[in-house]
């Protein structure tokens, strides 16, 4: 809270201190926010202050302007003195039901190609046969019996790194992109730990880059092990509009050939194991 604040008797708020926050890392003025919010700058700027509280309607308005997270709305709310808003289920509660189904569907008609499904912290919590039966050939059966990582498994130098020919390239458009993903969301404290592992990889060089300023596409991976040489390229695609936290962090990695000899031997890879 500012000296000001304090000076008028003002009580701290931590749901006007959020928003602030958020404001200020979105490059917005208290105008832009009320305007996009359809609420007075004034009634706006004692929220942030601590001089009138927010009723529930009004911090889930702001947080829509501000294109937060459900898990940011849901710590809004409750900064504001609320109940969460939205659910944090596990894949397997009949609720996402639905949408797992869907998921399951798409890395199936993936096939022969790569697909994997991480969440907020990146760790791979489903793959389909193909990203399966490459990642077995790099890193080994058993390698694939214990927890991955997508960051690490790329960046780490006793994983994926040594099979990346293009790893420069390809560690640089990854640390852009989770360096980006960690700034989007400083209240997560387990992302945030995740991000600090990351930094303390060795070769592993922290990007430079404005909030504001979003990822480009992610570059081609040049995998190699003995003879087999494969080029990839990947989409990251997000459920449309969850409204269950889970569903909304949820990233589902496609992995396209890059050209027609990486598709020739990831079809031979399939037939092999038919």
């Amino acid at each position: 809270m500012d000296s000001r604040a304090q000076s008028i008797g003002l009580r701290p708020h931590p749901a006007g201190d959020l928003l602030r926050g958020w404001r200020n890392r979105r490059a917005m003025s208290q105008a832009d926010l009320a305007f996009e919010a359809n609420i007075s700058i004034k009634h706006l700027s004692h929220v942030e202050t601590g001089k009138a509280a927010a009723s529930r309607e009004i911090l889930l308005q702001l947080a829509a302007a501000l294109g937060l997270s459900l898990r940011d709305r849901n710590a809004l709310l409750e900064a504001g003195g609320f109940a969460r808003q939205y659910g944090e289920r596990d894949l397997s509660a009949p609720e996402v039901a639905d949408a797992k189904r869907a998921i399951d569907l798409l890395l199936r008609r993936h096939e022969p190609f790569p697909a994997i499904v991480t969440d907020r912290q990146w760790n791979v919590l489903q793959v389909n046969r193909a990203a399966a039966r490459l990642m077995t050939l790099l890193l080994g059966p058993e390698r694939m019996t214990r927890p991955l990582n997508h960051m690490r498994m790329f960046l780490a130098p006793d994983e994926l790194r040594p099979f990346v020919e293009n790893w420069p390239d390809v560690a640089a458009a990854l640390m852009v992109r989770a360096r980006h993903e960690a700034m989007a969301a400083p209240l997560d404290l387990a992302l945030q730990s995740t991000w600090r592992e990351l930094t303390r990889l060795p070769d592993v060089t922290t990007p430079q880059l404005n909030e504001s300023e979003a990822p480009g596409p992610l570059c081609e991976v040049r995998l190699r092990k003995g003879d087999v040489s494969i080029g990839l390229i990947g989409a990251v695609l997000t459920l449309g509009t969850p409204q269950d936290v889970t569903l909304q962090e949820l990233r589902v990695e496609m992995f396209m050939p890059a050209d027609a000899a990486s598709e020739a031997a990831l079809v031979a890879f399939a037939a092999q194991d038919a």
